[in-house]
């Protein structure tokens, strides 16, 4: 017994359990002990060993019980906040600054932009306050920050019109090859146009700048040059540009660019933007 009590000494020694002074202590201890006496410090030794297992049980349950309450605080949090169902609660969120830039901002500090369903929305009140509307843009203002607007509009013409000419080169090259896809001067018109209506209750008059195609047949042929009432003018360029001159708003460009251009045009005439 006495030699088996000192090979396990010496394994647990090698097995880095047990210093080496425990380790000359305990031998010191096994050699001098008889026989009967082997099993009794046997069972001593165990309950030495008895209050570690106990400590290493306490530190993992202790561990296991942080990592449950750290789960609970963040996940309850988790779950709990706030969540924009509607463009109020971005708008809402937004004003509390709790929004990412790609989701929403003030811009100049005092209009609040937010993204919904991959379109900008801006609220804004009539003149009169009778009238909430969340206005919506294709492209926020940080977008078309780099379009600069030349020339001047003649505002109260703009003002007191109830229609205007929409017009365009029907022979121009929409091109898809070269992102001029006449898809994207649908678009642009087709944004304009919607505001126009419901915002501004003005009526567009669908034009060509000339008659060359069956398209135009019975349009009015317009230009800038040709009439006094309010003309939107889209002509196709390689860059995107805006300017006014007096009755008229010229967006030039190709593909999204006149969609852009338009959203610039918008920006401004709400006076979120200046020229």
């Amino acid at each position: 017994m006495k030699q088996t009590r000192l090979k396990e000494l010496e394994e647990s020694f090698e097995s880095k359990l047990i210093s080496k002074e425990e380790y000359e202590k305990k031998k010191k201890e096994i050699e001098e002990i008889s026989e009967e006496n082997i099993e009794e410090f046997k069972e001593s030794e165990d309950e030495m060993k008895e209050p570690k297992l106990k400590s290493d049980k306490v530190l993992i349950i202790g561990v296991v019980l942080i990592i449950m309450l750290f789960i609970a605080v963040f996940g309850v949090r988790y779950f709990t906040q706030e969540k924009p169902e509607t463009i109020d609660d971005l708008h809402a969120l937004n004003l509390k600054g709790k929004l990412k830039p790609e989701q929403g901002y003030l811009y100049k500090g005092a209009y609040s932009f937010v993204k919904f369903d991959d379109l900008w929305y801006v609220q804004l009140v009539s003149p009169k306050g009778t009238r909430f509307y969340n206005v919506q843009f294709r492209y926020g203002p940080r977008e078309v920050e780099d379009i600069k607007i030349y020339g001047k509009l003649n505002t109260e013409l703009f003002n007191d019109a109830t229609d205007y000419y929409v017009t365009f080169n029907p022979n121009g090259n929409y091109n898809p090859n070269n992102n001029g896809s006449f898809s994207h001067v649908v678009l642009a018109v087709g944004d304009f146009n919607e505001q126009m209506i419901k915002i501004f209750f003005k009526q567009p008059i669908a034009a060509c700048d000339k008659n060359e195609t069956s398209a135009c047949i019975g349009r009015p042929i317009i230009t800038c040059d040709n009439t006094d009432k309010v003309v939107l003018y889209i002509k196709e360029a390689d860059n995107v540009g805006v300017y006014y001159d007096d009755n008229c708003i010229v967006v030039e460009g190709s593909g999204f660019d006149l969609v852009r251009g338009i959203d610039r045009v918008l920006l401004d005439l709400y006076e979120f933007m200046e020229q």
